[in-house]
């Protein structure tokens, strides 16, 4: 069987985010919420998206895996993501907790690994109706037009993306950001647009710590396409992923144009150690 092509699958990936966004917004402020065991919030909007996402990606691409957020390792995998060429990674509604909680900012986000690294990469903001998406070698685009990260000089305020977890590291990395002249702290609850909006260059940088695969596969290859740089908050590559592993572990990043992303590198590495 032949390779797809990328322009289908992402012809593919853009249509099912749109999708995802008409039955979000239908079952806004309507949806039942309940506890993951990880705490964490869900919908039966989140269920429903999932549902119609795999069920048009298992039809179109039979040989292809998948892994999606809403469903335990495995379940709706129609082939092994370590076995297989293609493997789409799915985040079928990113800022669940907004959506509950009626704050109309929350995402899809889809990813189409090819022998663990992303070729295709989509996100979809419902209500902005912001797309933004990318193919390995062709650029980066939001809603068509091609878009860059931020090399703004060091004397500008920086908007940088940051996450919600109060783990040790965040804590201490905030601390000092919240500390340092021209760094102001933005939260939308939503990696997936936060790794967008620094491809197009509405933030200048963003670290996340606990988040999965589905949070970041389409946001990597949206940063490179828009000519950023993504890694471990340690500076560490992400890519290839490691599709052996549990996909549920965290992911952490830290992304931004090249000279925003060396400097918080390096304010990372001097953080003084925990007690």
């Amino acid at each position: 069987m032949e390779d797809a092509p990328l322009t289908e699958m992402l012809n593919l990936a853009k249509e099912l985010a749109v999708a995802a966004a008409s039955i979000s917004l239908a079952r806004f402020g309507k949806a039942v919420a309940q506890r993951k065991a990880d705490d964490s919030v869900v919908t039966d909007t989140d269920y429903a998206i999932q549902t119609h996402i795999v069920e048009r990606i298992g039809g179109a691409y039979p040989d292809h895996a998948i892994l999606a957020e809403e469903t335990p390792c495995g379940e709706c995998d129609r082939r092994d993501p370590t076995r297989a060429r293609y493997v789409w990674v799915v985040d079928p509604l990113d800022a669940t907790r907004n959506y509950a909680s009626g704050l109309a900012c929350f995402a899809t986000s889809i990813a189409v690994l090819d022998h663990a690294a992303p070729v295709v990469g989509v996100v979809y903001e419902h209500n902005l109706r912001h797309l933004y998406t990318a193919v390995a070698g062709g650029g980066a685009f939001m809603n068509g037009q091609a878009i860059r990260v931020a090399e703004p000089p060091t004397s500008h305020d920086h908007l940088i993306g940051i996450p919600s977890s109060k783990d040790e590291l965040t804590v201490r990395v905030l601390r000092s950001w919240v500390a340092t002249k021209g760094f102001i702290l933005r939260n939308l609850g939503a990696a997936t647009l936060h790794l967008a909006m620094v491809a197009s260059g509405a933030l200048e940088a963003a670290y996340g710590k606990q988040t999965k695969i589905w949070d970041v596969a389409a946001g990597v290859l949206l940063i490179r396409e828009a000519g950023g740089r993504i890694t471990d908050p340690f500076g560490a590559d992400l890519l290839p992923f490691d599709l052996t592993a549990d996909p549920n572990l965290d992911l952490p990043f830290l992304a931004g144009g090249s000279t925003m992303h060396g400097r918080l590198l390096q304010l990372i590495q001097k953080l003084p150690k925990s007690d």
